[in-house]
């Protein structure tokens, strides 16, 4: 049977990250996986300190989430890369997060969303790329399957998590829909490179058959405990517990270790 954490007691005494490390977070829309991204990126800003520094690219409209988030963790927002030059005192990291474009009246809308979409793409490869070949970097796609499929960032994707550890350039990356849709799918790197998973709670057997490609983890074990993971009806909101994986083991010496984590 597994162990079951609270979040604060997982936070507390068992996330232990390394830089360089990749990280997934994989489950279904409003499951909180976003924020719970930011409570572990928290933490490890608060380990680190400047030894690394911290990006999050946002490529959504809108997200008062986020928000919330990039305010708590003194990460100012920036809608291009790199960041105007200012005299403002240097912030403890960054939110990457492009203005849209509209479509005004008489515009061709499908016109509008190719162009907005490459200028999205601009803005967060740039910002990626340059955390990629500084080094000491984490850099947290809060939508990876819309960067990697809709901005074309797989090719660099695929590059940063294999090659990003020895460059201490982790990727932290939230992923909705694991079995990807018909315009395309995150690059199997995403699933087989990280060293920790989170995964929420999820129905869709086609996602979880996704979960497998890990290695070192028996897909169909992996597959029940995932759907039959808990939901919390928490404000609003259904926060789903987590299933946690480590590839680093529960000791550091190698094997995978593994728990729930709860509310």
């Amino acid at each position: 049977m597994l162990d079951h954490l609270s979040r604060a007691e997982f936070k507390d005494g068992y996330w232990d990250y390394e830089p360089g490390e990749h990280v997934v977070f994989a489950q279904p829309t409003g499951g909180g996986k976003s924020r719970w991204m930011y409570e572990l990126l928290q933490v490890t800003m608060a380990h680190y300190g400047d030894a690394l520094s911290y990006r999050v690219a946002i490529p959504k409209r809108r997200d008062e989430e986020a928000a919330r988030w990039n305010a708590a963790l003194g990460l100012r927002e920036t809608p291009v890369w790199p960041p105007v030059p200012s005299l403002r005192r240097k912030p403890a990291g960054w939110a990457v997060w492009p203005k849209h474009l509209t479509a005004a009246p008489g515009q061709d809308p499908d016109v509008i969303l190719v162009k907005d979409r490459a200028h999205i793409e601009k803005q967060l490869k740039a910002c990626c790329m340059d955390g990629y070949q500084k080094g000491k970097c984490i850099f947290c796609a809060d939508d990876i399957y819309k960067a990697a499929v809709y901005l074309h960032m797989n090719a660099l994707f695929s590059e940063v998590l294999s090659d990003g550890r020895s460059m201490d350039f982790g990727l932290f990356g939230c992923n909705t829909k694991p079995s990807g849709t018909k315009d395309g799918s995150v690059t199997s790197f995403f699933w087989n490179q990280p060293t920790h998973y989170f995964f929420g709670k999820d129905t869709d057997e086609r996602n979880r058959d996704r979960f497998g490609e890990m290695g070192g983890v028996d897909p169909k074990y992996i597959s029940q405990v995932v759907m039959d993971l808990q939901i919390h009806r928490i404000g609003r909101n259904n926060i789903s517990d987590q299933l946690y994986i480590s590839k680093a083991g529960s000791d550091g010496h190698g094997g995978v270790a593994m728990c729930i984590i709860g509310p």
